[in-house]
């Protein structure tokens, strides 16, 4: 699901998000697939760059980005929704390795309409703090990165090639944000599916009354939080 969005003048943002990537090794070994190695990861980074609120963090729905974890419980593949362009050599334009760009529809229960989004167990959050940064990560083994790919293979790698990746623009953001903190200020709060800007869910507004007394959080405009990807490509170099 590519995310929806809203061009929003510099006046009106509320805050700016950095994103950058890399890998949790500037090597990937062929040796890795046979255990040899550590899991090889791809690592997003998420800090406040600008904000029109020092000293308060951001929490962001994660549901239909890049920043939405992998499950494999659940059957839930991050890498596998196109989420990432193609991992492509550096200096050989035709060594392109798909990590997959499938359209899944996820069936949810009758959570799916709470008006509450804590209540709904499909979606996931992160905080990005005041200060500092979180990351997420999505393991990509040898294994993992051919899984999807129907013309190149695992033996085609070469010791000493560079391969680079970046991130798709349509799944860089998020569809529901807000200010506070998850373990601290929002711990006890409900998060209301009705956000300014655009109300996707037709979620009915809470009035003030019933803010203050069930302890009621609103979404944010999501044009209003910008994701700026403060990175070109990330890239690593096969070894032995």
């Amino acid at each position: 699901m590519v995310l929806l969005k809203f061009k929003c003048s510099p006046d009106r943002r509320k805050a700016v998000v950095n994103v950058s990537t890399t890998t949790s090794s500037p090597t990937l070994s062929l040796s890795a697939a046979e255990g040899f190695s550590p899991t090889f990861q791809i690592v997003i980074t998420l800090s406040i760059g600008e904000t029109s609120q020092p000293g308060r963090a951001i929490t962001i729905c994660t549901y239909g980005s890049v920043f939405n974890p992998s499950s494999p419980d659940d059957g839930l593949d991050t890498l596998a929704l196109g989420t990432i362009g193609d991992v492509h050599s550096s200096v050989d334009t035709e060594k392109r390795i798909s990590l997959g760009n499938l359209k899944p529809h996820f069936a949810h229960g009758a959570d799916v309409k709470s008006p509450d989004l804590k209540q709904r167990e499909w979606l996931r959050f992160i905080t990005i703090p005041a200060e500092g940064h979180v990351q997420i990560t999505h393991n990509m083994p040898i294994d993992r990165m051919f899984k999807y790919e129907d013309r190149l293979t695992k033996n085609d790698l070469q010791p000493g090639e560079t391969y680079r990746f970046h991130l798709n623009s349509g799944y860089v953001g998020s569809s529901w944000w807000c200010w506070g903190d998850l373990d601290t200020d929002l711990k006890d709060k409900k998060l209301s599916a009705w956000q300014e800007g655009i109300n996707i869910d037709k979620a009915e507004k809470p009035d003030e009354e019933t803010i203050v007394k069930e302890n009621w959080i609103l979404g944010g405009n999501p044009a209003e939080l910008v994701f700026e990807d403060i990175m070109r490509y990330a890239e690593f170099r096969i070894v032995e």
